[in-house]
């Protein structure tokens, strides 16, 4: 069992001494630990058992959790995803595996930390399973329900060797998230036909992991938020507090905006309605393509594309905040949140009596549109009840268009945002 490294002086450390830091420190307490740096990133439990500090460092002052400061300095190297699982001896669960992580990556699009994690564990999990059960064969035995209870006792008897082994499975939340990385392989074995049950069903119960686990992601309030935008006194701060916190944005994303993105002025039959939006291609944000409304901060916008114009010229490169030193041609992220660090501290906003991070701000945006959202479906709750319908989601789903549902929730979102910008 690995004993915590932690002992560094992290908020020594800058950015790229974290990531020097990653691969002579960290890589190598991986490989001492049995897990390969160069096919994969350690799961956030795992960072966190190992170096803590680290981990609060990152979120602290770069506002980065561990998936996005992989993502950021490039690791695991691009490797074919099929090279984690070679260690195994049954063809089929080899091949499946291997066609799961591809579907991950290329069909679904998801973020590559997203896909790297989700193949760490899997192969943690097999190495396991084949050590308690003398096999690697993960597949034959989900053909029948008649032997699951077999099935699901060897399931069990892997987590046993996982949490009395594996320092990563040391907290609620993270045994959780375990068994959730490790189910959703089994669920897509049975969507599509491949297994007749999932063996990992009920499996928190009877390890009395069943009970909702308490997360800590605390969110800027509205006052605080206000204070923000207006201690700001520049158009780089304006729109950094009103990408974050008006848009919904991640930093990186707010940075990389290029005025290609942005419909100030839709058509009138354009299908996105009548509110300006931004709109992000395949490789422009974790989410993958899609739109972002700009309910608020139109005003500042344009100022910000004006002032750009008249000091660029034809040589401005189209992004709302350029950088001539950097490679991107725009800020960089770490940028980004060391603006908004000063700017919360010129503005006396703490949370926990500790100096925001632009997460913050962007938490309270998905707070305020869940609220929102849940007003929409109050609001038609009479009809629904005239109607003779079991909820207001029947009415919203069966009487008003995609566009008028979205239309109603922009307006509740409109009304609590522009009260701050």
């Amino acid at each position: 069992m690995s004993t915590n490294t932690d002992s560094p002086q992290y908020s020594l450390m800058d950015f790229d001494d974290c990531k020097a830091f990653y691969h002579e420190e960290i890589a190598r307490e991986m490989r001492s630990d049995g897990l390969d740096p160069e096919r994969e990133t350690p799961t956030y439990a795992w960072l966190s058992e190992h170096y803590r500090g680290f981990v609060a460092h990152l979120s602290r002052n770069f506002d980065l959790s561990p998936g996005q400061f992989y993502d950021e300095i490039g690791v695991p190297p691009k490797t074919e995803a099929d090279s984690a699982f070679d260690f195994i001896e049954h063809d089929a669960t080899r091949e499946a595996l291997e066609s799961y992580i591809i579907e991950l990556r290329e069909r679904q699009g998801r973020a590559e930390s997203t896909v790297a994690t989700r193949r760490s564990i899997l192969r943690r999990y097999v190495q396991t399973y084949r050590e308690v059960n003398d096999t690697d064969d993960l597949l034959s035995p989900l053909h029948s329900e008649r032997d699951s209870s077999t099935e699901k006792a060897r399931v069990a008897d892997t987590f046993d060797r996982l949490r009395r082994l594996d320092d990563t499975l040391n907290t609620h939340a993270s045994r959780l998230k375990y068994v959730q990385e490790v189910r959703q392989f089994y669920q897509h074995r049975v969507d599509f036909g491949n297994a007749d049950y999932d063996p990992t069903a009920r499996l928190e119960r009877r390890f009395g992991w069943d009970s909702t686990p308490e997360w800590d992601n605390p969110a800027l309030d509205a006052d605080q938020i206000e204070a923000l935008y207006h201690a700001a006194d520049t158009s780089v701060d304006l729109l950094l507090v009103i990408g974050v916190c008006g848009w919904g944005l991640r930093p990186s994303e707010v940075c990389a905006v290029h005025r290609r993105q942005l419909t100030l002025s839709p058509d009138e039959d354009d299908p996105e309605g009548s509110d300006p939006y931004i709109e992000f291609g395949e490789d422009d944000r974790k989410n993958g393509p899609g739109t972002v409304a700009l309910l608020v901060g139109t005003d500042e916008l344009r100022r910000r594309i004006g002032d750009l114009q008249a000091e660029y010229g034809h040589e401005w490169n189209g992004y709302l905040f350029p950088s001539s030193s950097s490679q991107t041609g725009h800020i960089a992220t770490e940028t980004a949140r060391r603006h908004f660090r000063d700017l919360a501290q010129e503005a006396c906003v703490t949370v926990n009596g500790e100096t925001p991070t632009p997460k913050m701000g962007r938490r309270y945006w998905y707070t305020a549109y869940g609220a929102a959202v849940k007003r929409v479906a109050e609001r038609f709750e009479d009809i629904a009840e005239e109607q003779g319908s079991k909820s207001a989601d029947v009415v919203l789903s069966n009487y008003l268009s995609n566009q008028e549902q979205r239309r109603h929730r922009r307006d509740e979102m409109r009304a609590d945002l522009a009260a701050l910008f």
